[in-house]
């Protein structure tokens, strides 16, 4: 089963990595990855669902089948190690924006609200 990306629009596709074109000739930091969302963590899957603009409130067994591609990271998000790992408090903060299929794509930078004033 392929499966998609959780940012609405986001284009990419979860596939074996010997099937996606160039993959295995890239660098391993340069590989698109997919990273499963921090169901155990409910302060920081918050964050990564008002990222993708889903309810927060999400049954977790819905949660635990969405991924969100490694375009939606930072490059300091991810741990130096040889795989392509997230960061413990990492948050998905890069977004591009889809405005109609085949045009460019910028990528920028969402804001978030990490806790309210008191």
């Amino acid at each position: 089963m392929v499966r998609k990306c959780a940012f609405p629009g986001c284009p990419n596709r979860e596939k074996l990595t010997s099937k996606r074109k160039g993959a295995l000739t890239l660098p391993q930091n340069e590989r698109l990855t997919f990273h499963r969302f921090p169901s155990n963590d409910r302060e920081r899957l918050n964050l990564w669902l008002l990222a993708v603009q889903r309810d927060v409130n999400l049954p977790i067994n819905s949660v635990k089948h969405m991924k969100l591609c490694s375009e939606h990271f930072s490059p300091d998000d991810f741990k130096s190690t040889g795989r392509r790992l997230l960061n413990k408090g990492a948050v998905p903060a890069l977004f591009e924006h889809y405005s109609h299929p085949g045009l460019h794509r910028a990528k920028v930078p969402v804001p978030f609200i990490t806790s309210s004033p008191k």
